[in-house]
């Protein structure tokens, strides 16, 4: 809000034409090296601080490569068109259909730029569910081997009366034949 409120008052006492275009040209060609979101509005913001012309207006649009990524942020698309409104009323007819131009290629990126965040966020979610569910698995084979251990050594105890109890009934028939004798 600081920023915001600096960057008016100074950007207010640029007056000539040469310097606002020199300035978005300047402005525009620093998006690729704001590392956050927050940055980019900062530009635009300043951006629509300036004063527009024709050339200006021409110079966005073929510096259109540079902004587009940040366009799926609201305040970033308001900026850029509140510059189209300024344009617009400008009032020239060759103009109003380069900024028409200009217009539907902002909305079309911001809503391509909007899809691929949602996008990215559900592949977020995914991702962590998929954390999750790796560390329920990990959780469970730790439990496994245990009960593995558990059950071999039970089919282990098992087996061995198994045999004790064959050996004792073989021994009392053993025992009921001898005494027979």
């Amino acid at each position: 809000e600081d920023f915001r409120s600096i960057m008016a008052f100074l950007l207010g006492y640029i007056k000539k034409e040469r310097q606002n275009e020199m300035l978005l040209d300047k402005l525009c060609q620093r998006f690729p090296k704001c590392t956050t979101i927050g940055q980019k509005a900062d530009i635009a913001y300043c951006m629509t601080q300036l004063k527009v012309n024709e050339r200006s207006v021409k110079s966005l649009v073929d510096q259109f490569k540079l902004y587009k990524d940040a366009l799926f942020d609201e305040e970033v698309r308001r900026h850029f068109s509140s510059i189209i409104t300024k344009a617009k009323k400008l009032g020239k007819p060759e103009l109003k259909q380069i900024l028409d131009e200009w217009e539907a290629k902002l909305n079309e990126q911001a809503e391509l730029g909007m899809e691929n965040k949602r996008a990215g966020e559900k592949a977020a979610q995914a991702k962590a569910r998929a954390g999750r569910r790796a560390g329920r698995r990990a959780q469970v084979l730790e439990v496994l081997p245990e009960w593995k251990e558990e059950d071999e050594e039970g089919e282990e105890d098992s087996s061995s009366e198994e045999e004790s109890e064959e050996d004792k009934e073989n021994l009392d028939s053993r025992d009921s034949i001898g005494a027979n004798d």
